[in-house]
């Protein structure tokens, strides 16, 4: 079984369904990383009229509030693997009382058409999958998104200073987790120009102490991305 096969399997256990929104939202660094990952999105769905809108490995709907509340007139569809997770979000776009339009498929080859959609986005996928994988899931994000739409993702930083000490000093990677450079991924999408939001992703469960480490997240516009884990990629068709 290969790494995408074992992600598939893992998110189609019922246990992990079940408790996948409380997981991502128990402690304040959760909901932090939530609240930049909402800005980002919001950004590029406010004030654009009536668009189509492809959230890829959409999950349980954990982004669907963020999206209706940045623009009433979406026309919303969701690509997920798991049959178990987007049952969850039927549920909750259902007491959303909003209309959405759901398929089971692979991220790598999705059941769409050429330039179907003014905006695609996807959060926490493409860390999860090796390197050629990562770039089938984005130029397939990049084909199926109308020319001047907007393509939306986040990546782990392969530059982050942390990772360059971890090399220097021999220490192992972590399994199952696959990194991105802002150039590799300018490549991937053809050389276009990428907008860049930086979160300083450190899992601290004690909220006076990340309160104090997330100084760093409030002094981002300034500091450079070797100090930042995770990127959010903004880029244009």
């Amino acid at each position: 079984m290969n790494e995408k096969d074992e992600i598939i399997k893992l998110y189609r256990n019922m246990k992990v369904t079940e408790s996948f929104d409380e997981e991502r939202s128990a402690f304040y660094y959760q909901r932090y990383k939530h609240k930049v990952e909402s800005v980002v999105l919001s950004k590029v769905l406010r004030n654009k009229g009536k668009i189509k809108v492809l959230d890829v490995a959409c999950g349980t709907g954990r982004m669907l509030p963020v999206v209706f509340n940045a623009n009433k007139n979406i026309n919303y569809y969701g690509l997920d693997s798991s049959k178990e997770m987007t049952a969850h979000l039927k549920e909750k776009a259902n007491k959303m009382k909003v209309k959405v339009n759901l398929e089971i498929g692979d991220a790598t080859k999705t059941p769409f058409k050429d330039n179907e959609f003014d905006v695609v986005f996807s959060y926490h996928l493409l860390w999860h999958l090796p390197k050629d994988v990562q770039e089938k899931v984005l130029k397939e994000m990049l084909r199926v998104t109308k020319k001047g739409g907007v393509i939306v993702f986040d990546v782990l930083n392969k530059n982050f200073l942390w990772e360059k000490i971890k090399t220097l000093f021999g220490m192992k990677k972590l399994k199952g987790i696959h990194k991105m450079t802002i150039k590799e991924a300018r490549e991937i999408l053809g050389n276009r120009k990428v907008k860049v939001e930086k979160l300083f992703d450190i899992h601290v469960d004690n909220n006076f102490v990340y309160g104090i480490i997330n100084v760093i997240n409030k002094c981002r516009a300034v500091l450079p991305s070797s100090l930042f884990h995770m990127l959010f990629l903004t880029a244009r068709k």
